[in-house]
């Protein structure tokens, strides 16, 4: 599922960053929105709801690239993006 993908880029870009780099209450709402997917289909969700997420996600990832220039910020994603 694509949200999970996205789900999953900002709880692992969290630890690769260390404790801290992004706010504990936004990390709580991604696990939570992570324990509450098992109950959500593609089916469920509309296809512009995924694209907002999705973009969100590349923003994310976007500025944390801009603050991490020239500190091997390559390191942070490997994946492709949406």
């Amino acid at each position: 599922m694509r949200v999970e993908s996205c789900v999953e880029t900002i709880l692992n870009l969290n630890q690769k960053l260390g404790d801290g780099k992004i706010k504990p209450e936004v990390i709580q709402q991604f696990q939570k929105l992570r324990e509450s997917l098992q109950y959500v289909t593609d089916e469920t969700v509309e296809e512009k709801d995924i694209d907002r997420i999705e973009e969100a996600t590349n923003q994310l990832l976007a500025e944390i690239r801009v603050a991490y220039e020239g500190n091997e910020a390559g390191f942070l994603h490997e994946g492709p993006t949406h």
